[in-house]
């Protein structure tokens, strides 16, 4: 079942925030650009669309790593922005995959430095009838693993079986 789940996490989440050159589609009411702070905010509706995978949330935050190297007379500002460092969705995220798979947080924050999506705030997973939650998870994507924290409350975990399965002591 350990295996299932994290085959859940890792499928929800890997695939809308890798770096491949794939389309991503972001449609939101507004969308701020501050050079400056090196970032993008979209607020109102933020929809994402990336392959099989959408995400839902009233505002998204994308933070832009600096390149390093010295800027010339012809270079244009965008060129001066590198990779993303930080992706941000706050308020009524949602996430949905493929078959069935779904997530909710009232936050989640991508930290491509580390490879690791941090859900915080009532997070939810599931996979049909299966489910996990607790205060805070945790995705180490490139690690193939995952923590689920209780902090105040408990980690729970609702998972399926058929119902001609023997079980323990039977």
């Amino acid at each position: 079942m350990r295996s299932l789940m994290l085959f859940l996490f890792l499928a929800i989440a890997a695939p809308l925030w890798a770096a491949q050159d794939v389309p991503v589609k972001i449609t939101s009411d507004t969308m701020t650009y501050t050079q400056a702070g090196d970032q993008v905010v979209f607020k109102g509706k933020v929809y994402v669309i990336r392959q099989d995978i959408e995400l839902w949330s009233d505002v998204l935050t994308v933070l832009l790593e600096k390149k390093d190297s010295p800027k010339s007379a012809t270079q244009s500002v965008a060129d001066d922005q590198g990779s993303i460092k930080k992706i941000i969705a706050q308020g009524n995220v949602r996430i949905k995959a493929d078959k069935g798979r779904t997530g909710t947080s009232g936050k989640a924050t991508y930290e491509a430095d580390k490879d690791l999506l941090t859900m915080e705030d009532n997070p939810v997973l599931m996979e049909g009838a299966n489910k996990i939650q607790g205060e805070v998870i945790k995705l180490f994507i490139k690690e193939n693993r995952s923590e689920v924290l209780g902090g105040k409350g408990r980690v729970e975990a609702i998972f399926n079986t058929r119902g001609d399965t023997q079980g323990i002591g039977q």
